[in-house]
């Protein structure tokens, strides 16, 4: 899904931020948003699957990456999870720097499948206090906030440049179990492939992954199934479909591999909670 209360803050503001959000959902969605996003994870056990790439997250962990790359968090529900995380558009950065400078700090955004870096316990303080300050000056809206929050954004991606630059201190991701990396590969070939028709036959002889093992592994550490990840995958392309080009809805139905009109239609409505056609006149009327 699309997350719109992100676009509506972004839109109004350029910035969304929480700071120690302890909140849970029943269902984590699989996801995209406009702009950037700084994740850092404070507490709990969580996987984060970022286009092709899973993090086994360890508190002090922080993830950058670009929104409109499809995400997702899946926490286990054992104990608190606890993130904080600011999303940001680039003008904010642009529109306070010298060209060079904002040039460097947007490009640790640049990696594809998001950028882990892992901050020790004694500079962790430090971090959180960047989320709680821009929280504040968000809630607060007194004189000045605006440049308060741009500022101190700006300090904290400085702070994290910084720390980017000394190649001993940046993560250094412990390697991932067998199931994990099995996982990357599956999510590989789902995000290349979904748009054609995949069975599980098809792709644990693709994968030479046994079928059974492959489905309990990718739902461990995605919490989808394979089938509900790649028609999450599917609504998420048609949805961007949708709002960028005027194409006939059968013919992205095609597009994507859906056998029928009616069960794109009927997929779309399950996971946007929208009919295609209420979705892209919701869409329209948003930008008029």
């Amino acid at each position: 899904m699309i997350h719109t209360p992100t676009n509506i803050a972004l839109k109004e503001s350029g910035v969304y931020a929480r700071a120690n959000a302890t909140d849970w959902q029943f269902q984590w969605p699989l996801h995209t948003h406009e702009g950037l996003e700084i994740y850092y994870f404070t507490q709990g056990k969580a996987h984060y699957v970022i286009g092709d790439n899973i993090f086994d997250l360890q508190p002090g962990d922080m993830l950058l990456f670009r929104g409109d790359t499809i995400h997702r968090v899946n926490p286990s529900q054992d104990v608190p999870y606890v993130r904080s995380y600011v999303n940001f558009m680039p003008r904010l950065i642009e529109q306070h720097l010298p060209e060079e400078m904002s040039r460097k700090l947007l490009a640790l955004f640049e990696s594809a499948s998001g950028l882990l870096i892992r901050w020790s316990p004694d500079e962790r303080e430090e971090i959180q206090r960047f989320f709680q300050t821009i929280c504040t000056e968000r809630e607060r809206e007194t004189f000045g906030f605006e440049w308060m929050v741009a500022t101190h954004l700006i300090q904290m991606l400085i702070r994290i440049y910084r720390k980017s630059k000394h190649l001993l201190d940046l993560s250094i991701t412990r390697q991932p179990t067998h199931s994990q990396a099995n996982v990357t590969r599956i999510l590989q070939y789902l995000n290349q492939n979904f748009t054609e028709t995949i069975s599980l036959a098809g792709l644990s002889k693709a994968l030479h992954l046994n079928k059974y093992y492959m489905c309990h592994s990718f739902k461990e550490v995605t919490g989808y199934t394979i089938n509900n990840y790649l028609m999450s995958r599917r609504v998420e392309e048609a949805k961007r479909l949708l709002i960028s080009s005027d194409q006939a809805i059968g013919s992205i139905s095609e597009q994507l591999g859906f056998n029928t009109s009616v069960h794109f239609s009927r997929t779309f409505k399950q996971f946007a909670g929208a009919s295609p056609q209420a979705f892209r006149k919701a869409a329209s009327d948003r930008h008029l």
